[in-house]
């Protein structure tokens, strides 16, 4: 029977699997063995043949199953082409697996060999590792000696990183200007070391400031040779915000001690920097305060130490702040009584004693530095903290000076007021009583013959009267209503002609220093040459034995500083007149414009009080200084004139008594002065009208107008106690007859009306008392 031929390649085929599986599984305990114990020689060898052999095994089993493939698959041509290689693979293995075979036993014997190595090197490892591990040990308490200094290495890096990180910022900078190095507070303001290309970065461009790039930057001060450096400098936050540092800087070194960066403190002094510029600006606004009030002010602390003082005060004072600061007040504020001139009592000591605002005594002047006296007015007071402790005292004060001497000056001008009513009515009545006598004293003149002593009697009575006219004349300048007549003119001229007719025939010499160009003044030509004739009078009883006056004038511009309030907006002329004479006492000198208060054992007292109510009434000033034994000064002041050409005054033209008037009305208050005017008038050949007031005057007035009788002249009485005077019943008699001529006549020579008679309805003005020949002119004059 045939049998088929797979069953048998099949067979082969797994026979040949099961050969290779066995091989390989052999080749693997083998490969296990070996690496056992990878030092054993005779090992690997048995490894190497037991490879050998699967090896061989492998090739003829995978020979044998290549074949049995390409057979069932009717490729013989393939395996005939291949077999020649396979059994040339067999051959080379069964080959080694023979060398290996006659090499073996020497194999084994270099593997004793190595045994006997190995176990000799195994008794040296032995001692060498019991050396070693007497070494280890060693080196474990190296190590742990070595942990604890790290330990403590480590300890100390977190103290010292905790001492850093709870300090102001720092850092470590390179002298390429890189920031090495910070502590958490510097990277809390400038966060990085790096850009964003891993370079390190500058610090002039992370903290970028006032000094960068210039020879004040502390690594370059210190590169320099500085061994500390500290600065205020303004510098930028990461944030873009400007903070004020004081930067510190020392020398950064290697354990080489070579300069290899810097260490940068820095203090952050913005808060503190604004609160100082908001200390600045509330002193400078204290300051400016301070220099915007018009009183001095000075501040001390408790031991009366000056601390401050303002710029009045510098300027009341002589003394600058920077000098009068920590020095005593009773050096810096010196001040006596006026009157006494001694040292007044420290307000320091007085404000600590009484804990309150004090003011200082009436009279305290306060000496400068450069030794000016000026009257001041002041209060201290204490300063509290805010525990209402005293910690010092300020002291406000003020110059009085000015305001005292216009005070004093509203005084003389009060007292002047007084003793003017009452000058001005005796005036008027004493003016009436010399009417009587001077009239009746001229008409008995008349009709005794010339030559006769009772004749010169007459006359020197007469000449008496008029001396009374005089001084009544005086005494009304100053008095109520006398009112200057004033026009521009040169006052050169009028001192000149004043002074040498007081001077005429005296043994003192009057020197002038007038300019050219004085201004011209509004004065009333009369009054001032009276004010001129009573200084020079003045100047000449001081100098009984001869001496010098100088007179000098000058032109003074608004605001050229005068010792006397002068306006600042106007322009004056100043008259100087001075003597060398005995000189008036300083206890004296303020009451010299005193009425009827005289150094004179003959003076009447009137001169100065005059010539100061003149002034007053021209809206000047004047002063006087004196030094007793070197001779008196006496100033004043003029307004200027805002015409500047002078009126040349054209004198009356005294006609004869005009014909054809006939009837005159005579209107007083006064029996005696009605008497005498009308026996002077009936000389002149008048009839005459009386009337004893206004209300008379007007009724006969009106009467006469609607009777047809003429009256051709009415002189009236100005002023009628109780009664209508000539100011109000002239009204009424124009108002009857436009045309009626009126003449005002009172015992008030300076009554504004005297002064400008004509803007009142009169065509002419007399004074009371008048003689018979100033009656006649007012006539001719009323008809001229």
């Amino acid at each position: 029977m045939t049998l088929p031929w797979w069953p048998v390649i099949l067979t082969d085929m797994a026979g040949s699997l099961v050969t290779l599986g066995l091989a390989v599984w052999s080749a693997v305990l083998a490969w296990r063995w070996a690496h056992r114990k990878s030092d054993d020689v005779f090992r690997n060898y048995i490894s190497l043949l037991t490879l050998a052999i699967v090896c061989f095994a492998i090739s003829r089993s995978f020979g044998h199953l290549v074949k049995q493939l390409l057979l069932m698959n009717e490729l013989p041509g393939v395996w005939k082409a291949i077999s020649p290689f396979s059994g040339a693979v067999n051959s080379m293995t069964f080959v080694v697996i023979f060398a290996f075979g006659i090499y073996f036993h020497r194999f084994q014997r270099v593997h004793d060999e190595i045994e006997n190595y190995r176990q000799n090197l195994e008794l040296l490892v032995e001692a060498r590792t019991t050396e070693l591990a007497e070494a280890n040990t060693s080196l474990e308490h190296e190590i742990a000696e070595r942990r604890q200094v790290e330990e403590d290495i480590r300890q100390s890096q977190t103290v010292l990183e905790s001492v850093l990180n709870s300090s102001n910022p720092l850092c470590i900078t390179s002298l390429d200007f890189e920031v090495l190095q910070g502590n958490k507070a510097y990277f809390e303001i400038w966060p990085g070391q790096e850009d964003e290309q891993g370079n390190r970065v500058k610090c002039y461009e992370v903290r970028p400031g006032d000094y960068c790039h210039t020879e004040q930057c502390p690594l370059v001060l210190i590169q320099k040779g500085q061994q500390f450096v500290s600065q205020e400098n303004t510098k930028m936050t990461a944030v873009g915000e400007l903070r004020d540092f004081i930067v510190t800087a020392r020398p950064y070194r290697n354990a080489d001690g070579e300069l290899i960066g810097i260490v940068e403190g820095f203090q952050d002094i913005s808060i503190r920097k604004q609160a100082e510029e908001d200390l600045a600006a509330e002193r400078e606004r204290l300051a400016v305060t301070l220099r915007s009030i018009g009183d001095g002010v000075i501040t001390t602390d408790i031991n009366g130490m000056v601390v401050m003082i303002n710029q009045v005060a510098e300027e009341l004072t002589g003394w600058r702040q920077r000098e009068a600061a920590g020095r005593s007040l009773t050096e810096v504020f010196n001040i006596i009584n006026e009157r006494t001139r001694q040292p007044c009592r420290n307000p320091v000591e007085l404000v600590l004693e009484s804990g309150k605002i004090i003011g200082l005594a009436n009279h305290t002047a306060l000496i400068a530095r450069e030794g000016t006296e000026r009257s001041i007015a002041d209060s201290g007071a204490p300063i509290r903290d805010k525990d209402n402790r005293i910690i010092g005292v300020v002291l406000v004060f003020r110059d009085v000076t000015q305001q005292l001497l216009m005070e004093n000056e509203l005084q003389k001008a009060k007292k002047l007021e007084s003793v003017g009513v009452l000058a001005g009515g005796i005036a008027h009545d004493f003016n009436n009583i010399l009417m009587a006598i001077l009239g009746n004293i001229n008409l008995a003149s008349l009709l005794l013959p010339p030559g006769e002593n009772l004749h010169t009697l007459m006359m020197e009575a007469e000449k008496a009267c008029l001396r009374a006219k005089g001084l009544t004349h005086q005494l009304l300048t100053f008095s109520k209503g006398g009112e200057p007549v004033k026009e521009a003119a040169a006052i050169p001229e009028i001192i000149r002609d004043s002074a040498e007719f007081v001077l005429h025939g005296e043994n003192i010499v009057c020197n002038y220093e007038i300019p050219d160009d004085l201004w011209l003044v509004d004065i009333d030509r009369g009054q001032m040459s009276q004010v001129i004739q009573n200084l020079i009078i003045n100047a000449k009883h001081a100098m009984p034995q001869g001496g010098t006056i100088q007179v000098s004038c000058e032109n003074v511009f608004p605001g050229e500083g005068e010792p006397v309030p002068l306006p600042t907006d106007q322009r004056f002329v100043k008259v100087v007149i001075s003597d060398n004479g005995m000189g008036i006492p300083q206890n004296l000198i303020d009451n010299i414009f005193d009425p009827y208060f005289s150094t004179k054992a003959e003076g009447t007292g009137l001169g100065l009080a005059i010539t100061h109510s003149i002034i007053k009434k021209h809206y000047g000033f004047i002063t006087v200084t004196s030094l007793p034994g070197k001779g008196t000064t006496f100033t004043f002041y003029l307004p200027v004139s805002v015409e500047q050409e002078v009126i040349i005054a054209v004198e009356s033209v005294v006609r004869d008594p005009v014909e054809g008037i006939r009837r005159i009305l005579v209107m007083d208050d006064d029996a005696m002065v009605r008497m005498v005017a009308a026996k002077m008038l009936e000389t002149l050949g008048f009839e005459v009208l009386l009337a004893a007031n206004g209300d008379t005057a007007v009724r006969i007035f009106r009467q006469a107008c609607e009777d047809k009788e003429i009256i051709d002249l009415l002189i009236m009485d100005l002023t009628i106690p109780g009664g209508m005077g000539g100011k109000d019943a002239v009204k009424e008699i124009l108002q009857l007859d436009p045309t009626a001529r009126v003449v005002v006549a009172s015992g008030y020579s300076n009554d504004p009306v005297m002064a400008d008679y004509k803007a009142y309805g009169f065509m002419a003005a007399i004074s009371k008392p008048f003689r018979l020949k100033d009656l006649e002119d007012v006539i001719n004059q009323t008809f001229g």
